[in-house]
């Protein structure tokens, strides 16, 4: 019997130091493969930043407002704000006890130097529009003033040019040094970078919000696909960034694998032209909007996961517009299409729409294409190389239509703004005809609040669906594959991965 009972107790013990070293064991390293690889660190640098640079960025920095995947604003750094009456002036109320990864204490000074350099930038007139000044009011109050109202200026609060930075650290170290080494006050601390290969975070133990469950992240560049899910299959990444939704589809019954997407802040749409071309006649452009089956391109293009578009905004954006404000709509009719271009005395002359060639954005023009064909115009598909189609886009050099993914940084519908605005000198006179009117309603609506602003979108958006300046076809889609024993992974709307939500289960 006594023996008995040592073996049991034995047992035991050896039980309870199998549990332990299981605990001690517990995963808390995470792998991500992106084909798109994070080079620069420093947002508010006089070089600029791309959406790659983000996987850095928004872990190692935080800014006074965050974007959840969604699109909303929640606090960050800054536990509260308010707006002044007339709109121009932001006061934020910085949260105290927080630290830079140097140890250095966050103050009003670091948010004024991140606000004044960042908006002096390459990005900072994009994303700090109409910013004007910040000023000091304490230790940690700063006041904000705009030029002219501008109601998207909490997203740009919350954007990559948003994220804190030291300003006693780069003082000692300059734009180079900060690039090289950034610092910040985030649930990340940059660790190494290896070009072409990798980038390492590791945990900062001090961030106000809670030691992060994740210790160590490592960006890893893999730029094969199929590497890619092969390798999250085998365990050897945890995390894919942003694979193909048909490729999300078919590792639904992959065990240990999961997914998600979610709608992103881009409207995949065809724009046409009214200065050059067969559509330079309205009853063409007509009879393209009718002749265009969105369904078909959302099923084709992202397995009918994402929604389609009546207008030129995504539903997440601030100051989106629905049929139910007013918005004028075009339904998919075929025999309409074809009473059109009767109108338009169309002779089969050719009708060309200019992609980026590999991108979806080709699988929604041939698709396109075929439906153009039913009712009888001679449409052609021209797929370019992405250099020869972001040069095309930005002279507006092209003659018939022009599919894009116009994704929009602020979360708004102020996004609508760069198709219409009459101040590029490179457009010369490939302007609409009516853009006077609908950039002035768009620049209105900058300002604008509630039902005011409303209503200066319809009107924008009704003059465009009038004259079928463009086609606004479905909402693209950001997804991530993912190790199904992670939790807390979100498809971002603008791409976001947020580490420090993320914990392996044990």
């Amino acid at each position: 019997m006594k023996k008995f009972l040592s073996l049991v107790l034995a047992l035991a013990m050896c039980l309870t130091c199998l549990s332990v070293s299981f605990a001690e064991e517990a995963k808390d390293t995470l792998v991500l493969a992106t084909s798109g690889e994070p080079v620069r660190f420093f947002a508010q640098s006089e070089k600029s930043c791309s959406g790659n640079d983000n996987l850095v960025l928004a872990n190692v920095y935080d800014s006074l407002l965050r974007l959840e995947a969604d699109g909303t604003l929640t606090p960050g750094l800054a536990e509260s704000y308010e707006v002044s009456d007339d709109g121009l002036v932001y006061t934020f109320h910085i949260r105290q006890g927080v630290k830079f990864h140097n140890g250095k204490d966050l103050t009003a000074e670091d948010v004024k130097f991140t606000f004044d350099y960042g908006y002096q930038g390459p990005i900072g007139a994009a994303l700090f529009v109409n910013f004007e000044k910040c000023d000091i009011i304490d230790d940690y109050t700063v006041a904000v003033t705009l030029t002219s109202p501008y109601a998207a200026f909490p997203y740009g609060v919350a954007s990559r040019l948003g994220g804190v930075a030291c300003k006693s650290y780069f003082d000692e170290v300059g734009d180079e040094g900060y690039l090289a080494n950034p610092i910040g006050t985030g649930p990340y601390k940059f660790s190494e970078y290896v070009s072409g290969d990798h980038t390492t975070l590791v945990a900062n133990e001090d961030y106000w919000r809670g030691t992060p469950s994740i210790k160590t992240v490592i960006i890893k560049v893999v730029a094969d696909t199929n590497t890619q899910i092969l390798g999250l299959q085998s365990g050897d990444y945890d995390v894919v960034r942003d694979p193909a939704i048909d490729v999300c589809t078919r590792l639904s019954n992959t065990p240990g694998v999961a997914w998600n997407s979610t709608l992103s802040t881009g409207r995949v749409s065809l724009y046409l032209n009214d200065w050059t071309g067969v559509c330079k006649d309205v009853n063409f452009r007509k009879a393209v909007q009718a002749a265009i089956n969105k369904d078909e391109i959302n099923d084709a293009v992202y397995s009918g996961n994402s929604v389609t578009l009546d207008v030129d905004m995504c539903p997440n954006y601030g100051g989106y517009v629905t049929v139910a404000d007013g918005v004028e709509t075009v339904a998919y009719d075929p025999e309409a299409a074809k009473e059109y271009l009767k109108a338009a005395n169309y002779n089969g002359e050719e009708f060309s729409v200019t992609v980026s060639s590999g991108s979806v954005l080709e699988t929604a023009a041939k698709v396109i294409q075929a439906q153009l064909m039913d009712v009888g115009i001679n449409c052609t598909v021209n797929a370019v190389d992405g250099p020869t189609y972001s040069e095309g886009f930005q002279k507006r050099n092209y003659t018939g239509g022009y599919i894009i993914d116009n994704l929009c940084s602020l979360v708004d519908a102020d996004g609508m703004y760069t198709e219409h605005r009459l101040d590029r000198a490179a457009w010369e006179d490939r302007v609409f005809a009516r853009d006077g009117e609908i950039s002035e309603l768009l620049l209105a609506g900058r300002a604008a609040q509630g039902a005011d602003r409303t209503k200066l979108y319809v009107q924008a958006c009704n003059i465009i669906t009038e004259e079928a300046y463009d086609v606004p076809l479905v909402n693209s889609l950001v997804t991530v594959a993912y190790n199904s024993s992670l939790t807390g992974v979100k498809a971002h709307c603008l791409g976001y991965y947020y580490f420090y939500d993320m914990s392996f289960a044990n």
